[in-house]
């Protein structure tokens, strides 16, 4: 049954493809040059399967960012919580300020909306609040 699901999904794959990259296009129109807000770097010899459209919020706000979008209704995450801060490697002795580079994305990490059920309307008004936020 799974295998079944699995064959008919991939069908599907390609046209998922195209709308995520459509997305991102129209994310990275919507919110390019917000202040405070890093978009994730696009490549032009890269064609990538955006699963996640990670943005970074400066000036120590991301979580007043996340909690305003919370409440608007807006599904956002926060993602690459660095692997060694997770409870099953305590024991092996790694402690924060490990890797600061790594810790300092995650402090600033916030992923918004991105799914190719996305409506043109939803994505925008995503990127109203963000941009209302944080001007």
């Amino acid at each position: 049954m799974l295998c079944a699901l699995g064959v008919s999904q991939l069908r599907r794959l390609e046209r998922f493809r195209e709308r995520r990259a459509e997305l991102v296009e129209r994310y990275h129109t919507m919110l390019s040059g917000v202040p405070g807000l890093t978009l994730p770097a696009q490549r032009a010899y890269v064609r990538p399967s955006w699963h996640l459209y990670p943005v970074r919020i400066g000036d120590g706000r991301r979580r007043e960012v996340y909690e305003r979008m919370r409440a608007s209704g807006i599904g956002v995450q926060v993602n690459y919580v660095p692997a060694y801060w997770h409870p099953v490697f305590e024991d092996l002795g790694y402690r924060r300020g490990l890797c600061p580079v790594a810790e300092a994305y995650y402090a600033e990490e916030l992923s918004l909306p991105l799914f190719p059920g996305l409506t043109d309307a939803q994505q925008e008004h995503v990127a109203e609040t963000l941009t209302g936020i944080l001007r």
